[in-house]
């Protein structure tokens, strides 16, 4: 396997840097609209591209944490 075959399939395995908010919701198991109103809060950063709205995995992580240790939120 050369080295471009071997990043492409690396790449291929990694989880997605973006989610959706529909994705977001999907992982938490409630509705979208429930993760707008955690981002209207603040409770969730967001990333602007153009008009798309998205969250990094690691926020969704975060945000996690925070829920299980609400003293390090």
């Amino acid at each position: 396997m050369n080295t471009a075959t071997a990043q492409r399939a690396t790449e291929d395995t990694q989880p997605t840097l973006l989610l959706t908010l529909g994705e977001v919701a999907s992982h938490l198991r409630c509705t979208r609209r429930s993760v707008e109103r955690e981002v209207a809060r603040h409770h969730m950063h967001v990333v602007r591209i153009g008009r798309s709205v998205r969250v990094e995995r690691r926020e969704l992580n975060r945000y996690l944490q925070s829920l299980r240790d609400p003293d390090e939120g």
